[in-house]
Order: C-alpha cells, then structure tokens, then sequence
C-alpha cells in the first residue's frame, strides 16, 4: 500500500482507515486513524502541543529540539530500550572479537613483530558490523516510542516490546535489503577500476576507480534519503518491508523533500557523532594507554583494548542512537503532516485522550 502527494493515505502512524467518514479509534500499538476527507472537517489549532513537539509541521529547530526532548521525556524506554540491544549484540561481538584476536595472535606471529599491528583488526570488524546491526534494528524499535512521545505518551519496555516486537522481521529484511544493495552496486561501480588496476592499466584504472568511487558514494546518499522513512512507515503504520520502501519513496518525493531530508539527517548525525566522540574519548584515552603499556605481549594488549572499545560503543551508543532514530521518527511525522494533515488527526487524538503534558 503506497501514498503520493495529495492523493488518499493511511491513517497517522498506523493502519489502513476505516472506509467511513467516522473515527476509527487507535489501532494496536499505534496512533489514530483517520480518513483525510475527514481531516479537513476539523479546524487547525497551531499551537498545540501535547508532546514533544508542537503539532504542525516542523522546523529544523523544532526536530533537534524534540528528538532530544525525545530522550529525556522516557529516558527508561530510550536509553534502556538502546542499552539493553547494543549489549545484546555487543556482548557476543566481544567473546567472538576475544577468539579472533587469539586466533589472529597466532597466525600473525609466525611472520615477525610487524605484522602485529594486524591483530587487532578481525575484533574491530565483528564490533562494527555487530554496532551496525543493532543500530539499525535499534532505530526502527524506538521510533514507536517517538511516535507516542509526540502525544505527550510513555510507553515502558514492555509495552514497547510487545508493539514492535512483531515488525522485527521486517526491519531485518530492509536492513539486508539495503546491505545487499550496497554491497552490489558498490562492486559494479568501483569492479571495473580494480580490474584495471589489477591488469597494471594504471592510468585508465585510477581514473575509472576515482569515478566509481564517487558515484558510489552519490548513489549511496540517493538511495539512504530515499529509503530512510521506511523504518518508521513499518513500525508506525505496519508496512511490510516492500510496502515501506514504497511508502518511504512517496514521502521523500520532490526535490525540496529529498535535500530538507537529507540535510536534517546529516546535522542529526554530525551532532551524534560529536556527543558520541566526547562520550567515547576517557575510553579512547585509556585503550590506548593500555596498549602502550602492553609491551611485547601484544594479544593480551589488544583484547583489553577490545573489551574496552566494546563498553565504549555501548555507553555512547546508549545514548546517540535514541537522539538519531528521534530525528529520523520526527521527520517521518512531519512530512505526513505537510502532505496528509496528519497534524489535524493528532489534535483531535490529543482532545479526545489528553496525556500529561511535557
């Protein structure tokens, strides 16, 4: 099921509505429905705020400010929800990083003491793609907390588990979808330099690797604004993960959606990425401490610096990650309120079932 521009959508972060002209009542884990000819019939109020931010569309000032708003409004469901899923991935990346650093200790010894520099790089990739991949199914999971925020509403873990727990699958499929896709174009894009490369065409293959690289590095934003809302189009409105990509295309229509998109998400993340520095830097200092100190012994020195690159990642990760998927859940809800009205459905939701007011 898809929407474009003016035409008929779904309800607001929910189902398909009613096919009547009367209120549906909230769906199962979600917000209202509302049929959009039934929208226009209520009168706007611009200034109501029952959340985190005010129901009309929004700024760029009003995203950063309600994604923090966001965190500190359910920091139980947030944080916890974001602590307790990077520490679910992240403690087995650290026993798989200790056995690999064992086992790269091992083979990198036979080759001298200059090789050593390489055993610490098979850890370094699991917790990466292990961080990637709670991220990423992390994101999607606290949007739904962002989606009742904006109604002034604080689900706890539990009923935050039991609302998503269902789209897990779906976010898994848009995640490998996205991976496999980049991984694809990536080869077709910077294939053909490396070949020539290979083949000693070095002028040929260095000027054909330098555009490769660089229309992979365009496509990938492309297709990442394109494709960004459709997390939240599966957790709020129950897509499948086809269904949100469609949905996600559909609301990123238009030159100035796509570059407004674009923009707020890279301010979210450069923003993200300095807290996450200065969170993860008394960390930084003490690895690299111990590494110094490590001496000879560089396994041992390695796996410490590991499990402390680990706690690193959990402790900024905990925080960062619910500011980042806010924003991306923000900007979800305001482009449905400039294109559906979704903001006229959340007032009305907001008068019939008032929550504590932030």
């Amino acid at each position: 099921m898809t929407a474009t521009g003016g035409s008929s959508a779904p309800g607001p972060l929910g189902g398909d509505p009613a096919p009547g002209p009367s209120y549906a009542g909230p769906p199962p884990g979600g917000l209202p429905l509302q049929p959009q000819s039934a929208m226009r019939q209520i009168p706007m109020l611009t200034a109501h705020k029952p959340g985190i931010v005010p129901l009309r569309p929004l700024q760029l000032g009003d995203i950063l400010d309600g994604a923090v708003k966001a965190v500190r409004f359910n920091p139980k469901s947030m944080v916890g929800m974001s602590a307790l899923a990077l520490a679910a991935f992240l403690v087995p990346s650290a026993v798989l990083g200790i056995g690999a650093t064992h086992l790269t200790a091992s083979v990198v010894s036979r080759y001298g003491p200059e090789t050593g520099a390489f055993i610490g790089v098979p850890a370094t990739l699991i917790q990466s793609l292990s961080t990637a991949l709670a991220t990423a199914l992390l994101s999607g999971l606290l949007i739904f907390v962002v989606g009742q925020a904006v109604l002034g509403r604080k689900p706890d873990l539990g009923q935050t588990w039991r609302s998503t727990r269902g789209r897990l699958l779906s976010l898994l499929a848009l995640l490998i979808l996205s991976g496999l896709f980049s991984l694809v174009s990536a080869v077709l894009l910077i294939g053909p330099g490396v070949l020539l490369l290979v083949n000693d065409t070095v002028g040929a293959g260095t000027a054909v690797l330098l555009l490769g690289v660089l229309c992979t590095v365009v496509l990938a934003v492309y297709v990442s604004t394109k494709i960004s809302l459709a997390a939240p189009a599966i957790v709020l409105e129950g897509h499948g993960v086809f269904a949100g990509l469609r949905r996600s295309f559909a609301l990123t229509k238009g030159a100035a959606a796509f570059w407004r998109i674009l923009g707020i998400t890279l301010a979210a993340g450069v923003l993200a990425a300095m807290v996450g520095a200065m969170l993860g830097m008394p960390f930084s200092i003490v690895g690299v401490a111990i590494a110094a100190m490590a001496g000879q012994d560089g396994e041992g020195g390695q796996m410490v610096a590991m499990f402390v690159s680990h706690l690193s990642a959990l402790l900024s990760g905990a925080i960062t990650t619910p500011f980042v998927a806010a924003v991306t859940g923000l900007l979800y809800i305001d482009r449905r309120m400039r294109l559906e009205a979704l903001d006229v459905v959340l007032i009305r939701e907001a008068q019939a079932n008032p929550a504590t007011r932030i």
